[in-house]
């Protein structure tokens, strides 16, 4: 390869590097987030924006891409690892938290953008499956109650997410995320753990 094509290559890295580093400041911030507004931010103009990105879709699902890869990487850590099934899911919700501490806004705006097919089959291959699993190796260990393990897994999503999807609908705002991390592991070990288990 050329020097001229890895100079452009190595361009176009930085300045999707900097789009996304761009419409994440703006989302935590509450900014609109526009072609113009990201071209603005970004220092180029909304022309040059274009050349990288069909449309806002297409730049929001680029930089869903970007920051749900170290979200996938880290699943796939925690489901990989060798520790009991219910360190797992304590793992999964962790992570969950951490990453909607970091991002309070990005997922009420980035999903809005979204097909719900995208979601769907995003959730399934990150989620679901991988907590199917952990639900079977659970079972299989005896620790778990004995039930479809997608229903469980299914179930553990709509328990640890759920919650901060009605972080916007409720009367009155939410004061302790840590305390609603706690409640919510409390509710999925006595959903999911044999009741020998859970008097350990």
């Amino acid at each position: 390869m050329n020097s001229p094509t890895k100079r452009k290559e190595m361009m176009n890295r930085l300045l999707k590097g900097q789009v996304v580093k761009t419409v994440l400041a703006m989302i935590q911030e509450g900014t609109p987030v526009t072609m113009d507004n990201v071209a603005a931010r970004c220092g180029v103009s909304k022309g040059t924006l274009y050349n990288y990105f069909k449309n806002k879709k297409d730049l929001l699902n680029s930089v869903h891409e970007a920051v749900i890869l170290p979200i996938k990487d880290g699943s796939c850590k925690i489901f990989g690892k060798n520790i009991p099934p219910m360190e797992k899911i304590y793992a999964f919700v962790e992570n969950v938290y951490n990453f909607h501490k970091e991002y309070p806004l990005y997922c009420e705006i980035i999903q809005s953008q979204r097909s719900a097919a995208d979601a769907v089959k995003e959730r399934m291959d990150t989620t679901i499956i991988p907590l199917a699993n952990v639900c079977r190796e659970g079972m299989r260990q005896g620790q778990f109650m004995d039930a479809d393990p997608y229903v469980m897994a299914a179930m553990i999503f709509g328990t640890v997410v759920g919650p901060l999807e009605s972080l916007t609908y409720r009367e009155e705002p939410l004061q302790d995320l840590e305390k609603l991390k706690q409640e919510i592991v409390r509710f999925l070990d006595k959903s999911i753990l044999k009741e020998q288990e859970r008097s350990l």
